[in-house]
């Protein structure tokens, strides 16, 4: 997926669900939470899970969908 997509998406703020193509998804709840790497190749992911703190390094080559949440 294109960096600028997600930007938008994230620039929105808006809650959003990222999936990628292992099946894997994330809920980003804010965009605070969701940041680029210097060359916009790979997203960090700040998300809860079992009331834990986690983080993930998304490469935006794996990422299949992003979806706002209404």
């Amino acid at each position: 997926m294109e960096a600028s997509l997600l930007k938008e998406l994230i620039g929105k703020g808006q809650p959003l669900r990222i999936e990628t193509a292992s099946g894997q998804a994330y809920e980003v709840r804010h965009r605070d939470f969701v940041a680029f790497s210097p060359k916009q190749t790979t997203l960090f992911l700040w998300f809860e899970e079992n009331e834990e703190e986690h983080f993930a390094l998304v490469p935006l080559l794996t990422v299949t969908a992003a979806v706002t949440k209404a």
